[in-house]
């Protein structure tokens, strides 16, 4: 029986294209706000622009370049206590993080500002020479004097005759003398490091100079280091937490000789790191982090990159760049440096002075906090995130410090309201930027296992030239390897269908996913 000319007719109409929504982000996706380069005064924002102009860098990633270096060095030179009810003052350090690609030139941008402290320590190590020799010298005769006494105690007790007991007593009696009289160590200041560990942090600034800044490029080697395996994180959040309040540090090892304390230390950061490694490490240490506080001591940005801009010209690279700014932030800096080397050379800084706010900088920074505090409300910009904003108030006080100092502020002045004001506004661009953090990077779990498998798709389809896969192909291949459980991987492909990004199809009795065309602008 022939086929009807109908039905031919019917077999032969293309079933329509699937018409796709647009696929929805599956982060917030914002984008930075400008960087407020006018709220830094004076010196420091003239070279930050300088900088910029130079390395075409991130504005916020030069700045921070800067604010890590000025930490670094006023942090031993005074403390702040923008509460006058509290009685303990808070150091000026600061904990700068950036988050970015590794090519933003952060190396670049940390060497114009941080050359100088290099230089100063070097010449300050150079002039320290002889009387580092005198006291290796005088320790090394101390030491056999103790060694000695040491060996005459023992000697006596092993021999319980009342001569030798008699002798024994009088070798004690000196050694007592002479640990009373150690010779007074000699300190000569290194001031930066690029990837210690907590315990290197502590054994730096207990046996070599008090002050510290860990200014790295590469913050995966902070971040992702064996000083932050799970088991250990919590620790060295709290070490860092306790430094960052100038706060008496226990390092307890296995021996009680080994073990020490440290007090009147300073320690800063200014660090860069991958977005993928800060994920990586927030599914990792997250909740430890968070709940110990470490992410409400940082100051964050994320800035927008500054990649495909950055041309440059013959005409303009055979020329000399003219850096009056930078130049002034150096000698500037060297009069910090000297300041601290003052108050420091003794190992400590136990005695510095407390920087005072005037009345109007305190009214500017109560209004601040209180501006904060409202906002951590249901319905405010900050609702449930106040692991991100208590100490934000804080960070704009150290800043204002930090401002007051470097632009020729004595100790003894009060900071005014002009830089308070300046100082809460930076500290406030931070704050949202941190905001922006927790809504782009540091997702849920669930989310980011979505986010990964979406990024997996997109690429296996882009390499293989095809706009879907079976989804026996994913159990068996994709990464991470967690989402071969069916059932993390069909959570993780609803969320995915929901935001239009991909779609759950089946052809004959194989499970496909077809991902949205509109993700896959390569493929033909």
């Amino acid at each position: 029986m022939a086929v009807p000319a109908k039905i031919l007719q019917m077999a032969t109409i293309e079933k329509p294209a699937y018409q796709w929504d647009t696929p929805e982000p599956l982060t917030q996706q914002s984008s930075a706000a400008p960087y407020p380069l006018d709220a830094l005064p004076g010196i420091i924002g003239a070279a930050v622009r300088e900088v910029v102009a130079i390395v075409k860098c991130p504005a916020a990633l030069a700045a921070n370049s800067a604010l890590s270096v000025l930490a670094t060095a006023c942090q031993g030179v005074a403390n702040i206590k923008p509460n006058p009810r509290l009685k303990k003052p808070s150091p000026l350090s600061l904990i700068m993080v950036t988050i970015g690609d590794p090519n933003e030139r952060k190396s670049a941008a940390d060497d114009f500002f941080s050359e100088e402290i290099g230089e100063w320590c070097d010449n300050k190590t150079q002039e320290l020479e002889p009387e580092l020799k005198a006291y290796k010298a005088e320790f090394a005769r101390w030491n056999a004097q103790k060694r000695g006494l040491e060996k005459a105690i023992e000697s006596a007790e092993s021999k319980c005759d009342p001569a030798n007991l008699q002798k024994g007593e009088e070798a004690g009696k000196k050694l007592v003398m002479l640990e009373q009289n150690e010779p007074a160590r000699v300190y000569a200041p290194r001031m930066t490091t690029k990837d210690a560990t907590p315990e290197g942090i502590a054994n730096h600034l207990r046996n070599k100079w008090a002050s510290l800044c860990n200014l790295s490029a590469e913050g995966g080697a902070v971040f992702g280091g064996h000083g932050m395996a799970k088991d250990k994180a919590m620790r060295n959040f709290s070490r860092i937490n306790e430094l960052w309040e100038g706060g008496k540090q226990e390092v307890t090892r296995s021996s009680d000789d080994d073990s020490f304390i440290i007090t009147g230390v300073r320690f800063s950061m200014g660090i860069a790191i991958q977005p993928d490694l800060i994920r990586e490490f927030f599914e990792t240490n997250g909740r430890g982090a968070t709940g110990s506080g470490f992410f409400a001591r940082w100051l964050l940005s994320f800035p927008d990159t500054t990649q495909g801009t950055r041309f440059e010209d013959v005409e303009t690279l055979l020329t000399e760049a003219q850096t009056p700014s930078i130049e002034a932030f150096r000698k500037q800096l060297h009069g910090i440096l000297e300041q601290q080397y003052t108050n420091g050379k003794g190992g400590k800084f136990d005695n510095l002075p407390t920087l005072k706010l005037s009345r109007e900088a305190l009214g500017i920074w109560v209004n601040y906090l209180n501006s904060v505090e409202r906002e951590l409300v249901s319905g405010g910009d900050f609702e449930g995130e106040g692991k991100i904003a208590g100490k934000n108030p804080n960070n704009a006080a150290r800043l204002a410090g930090l401002f007051h100092l470097f632009n020729g502020g004595d100790v003894l002045d009060a900071i005014s309201g002009e830089t308070m004001r300046a100082a809460c506004r930076l500290a406030g661009w931070h704050l949202y930027e941190a905001r922006r953090f927790f809504g782009d990077v540091a997702l849920p779990k669930d989310d980011l296992e979505a986010v990964k498998l979406d990024a997996w798709l997109i690429a296996e389809c882009k390499a293989n030239g095809e706009p879907s896969i079976s989804k026996s192909r994913v159990l068996q291949r994709v990464t991470p390897a967690n989402l071969r459980k069916a059932d993390k991987l069909n959570k993780a492909l609803d969320t995915l269908e929901r935001a239009n990004r991909i779609r759950q199809i089946k052809e004959g009795k194989t499970a496909v996913i077809e991902v949205n065309p509109a993700l896959l602008k390569e493929v033909k």
